[in-house]
């Protein structure tokens, strides 16, 4: 069965449809749009989604004043797809529509609030029950889009809307689902998590705020935070061809996994996650030569971007695929990162346009890759690998096609 994306929607730091994450990410855009996050050391500035309750005025996205930010953000995006697919306006049976989202940390900014209320023994919102839970988010998106079919938030780190895509693009191959929306959200304008990144030493530092993020380079130190969400429309070609719609493209092959490398999950020699990518590529039929672009994990600290390249440098002839990053642009938003890259992916097969890697002065001689320096790379786009990594050892790896 060909799985086919039918919709896409996004919302990130100053770009608010795909169509400007794609033009950010050709433009080599960065962000302007920031808060200040006071932490021990400091204080960071973090990018962040210029939207308000004002861009959530109709009916349907009342009851999401009340949720936390996440579950904003990924109203505005989820929306966004559930429109471009065409869907709000089929007699499709909801019964078989499910919504899989994945996050990282959650809707931290109602835990906040919780905390900060019992310190302060003020009485506790009864709201706060529903709406601190992880599964507000699938479950307040379920409701917008009127889906009665499975919903649920996953999280496998940094990976984790790459796995929602992964299971999406499963429960319509099965048959289980007619339509499944799936994606990643994330939203950490938090001091406590801040904080916790920043001890661990992920959090990278430049005198320029815009240079801060340089993944594959030699002077690269760290990543930056970011926040967004992505969503795509997941349905089998079938089932779009009946409705005559034209998907945008097909998903050829996914796979997730972890490798044995303790709570940090960067195994250096990649061979775990080798085998990850080997895997959706057995799936999709397509040899490493097929590949036409990589859209890489790329966070800009030193040994994950070392452990991605050692990884692609284990898949036969893959290194010399063009590859690039999109965290620059974006800054890393966590699970939702994944969903992001994958519309980014997405944008570049229908358009003929492989983004750079932004910041990426001097490439470190560790990085065997064939990266995108200083301008995009325009050329005919058949397929597209997305990878991610994340805590723990998750990884995931998906091939995007152009439908012939």
């Amino acid at each position: 069965m060909t799985i086919s994306v039918t919709g896409i929607g996004s919302i990130s730091s100053n770009c608010k449809t795909p169509n400007e994450l794609l033009d950010a990410a050709v433009s080599s855009s960065i962000v302007t749009n920031r808060v200040r996050i006071n932490t021990v050391n400091g204080k960071i500035e973090i990018p962040v989604c210029s939207i308000d309750d004002n861009e959530l005025t109709d009916k349907k996205f009342t009851s999401f004043r009340k949720l936390d930010r996440t579950a904003r953000l990924a109203a505005y995006a989820a929306h966004n797809a559930w429109i471009d697919s065409g869907l709000d306006k089929y007699d499709i049976d909801m019964n078989k529509v499910a919504v899989i989202i994945g996050t990282s940390r959650g809707p931290v900014g109602k835990w906040e609030e919780t905390y900060n209320r019992q310190c302060a023994k003020i009485k506790q919102l009864p709201s706060l029950a529903a709406s601190g839970t992880i599964a507000s988010i699938s479950g307040s998106i379920s409701q917008l889009i009127n889906a009665s079919g499975p919903s649920f938030t996953i999280s496998s780190t940094c990976s984790s809307s790459a796995s929602a895509i992964a299971l999406g693009a499963s429960m319509v191959e099965s048959g289980n689902c007619d339509a499944v929306l799936v994606g990643g959200v994330e939203s950490v304008i938090n001091e406590s998590v801040i904080n916790v990144m920043r001890s661990a030493g992920l959090i990278g530092k430049d005198s320029i705020p815009d240079r801060t993020c340089k993944p594959f380079d030699t002077n690269r130190n760290g990543l930056v935070v970011g926040e967004g969400a992505g969503f795509l429309v997941l349905e089998s070609l079938a089932h779009a061809n009946k409705r005559n719609f034209n998907p945008l493209v097909r998903i050829a092959g996914w796979n997730t996994g972890l490798s044995q490398a303790g709570k940090v999950g960067v195994q250096l020699s990649g061979e775990s996650f080798a085998k990850c990518i080997k895997k959706s590529l057995s799936m999709s039929d397509l040899k490493s030569t097929d590949i036409d672009y990589i859209n890489a994990h790329g966070t800009g600290t030193k040994l994950n971007d070392l452990c991605e390249s050692n990884a692609i440098n284990l898949v036969d002839e893959l290194s010399n695929v063009p590859l690039s990053s999109l965290k620059p642009i974006t800054g890393h938003c966590l699970g939702a990162s994944p969903a992001l890259e994958a519309i980014l992916s997405i944008k570049s097969i229908t358009n003929s346009i492989a983004p750079q890697t932004t910041n990426l002065l001097e490439q470190d001689p560790k990085i065997n890759l064939n990266l995108i320096k200083g301008k995009a790379l325009e050329k005919s786009i058949n397929n597209v690998l997305s990878t991610s990594l994340g805590f723990w050892g998750n990884h995931a790896s998906i091939i995007f096609s152009k439908i012939k």
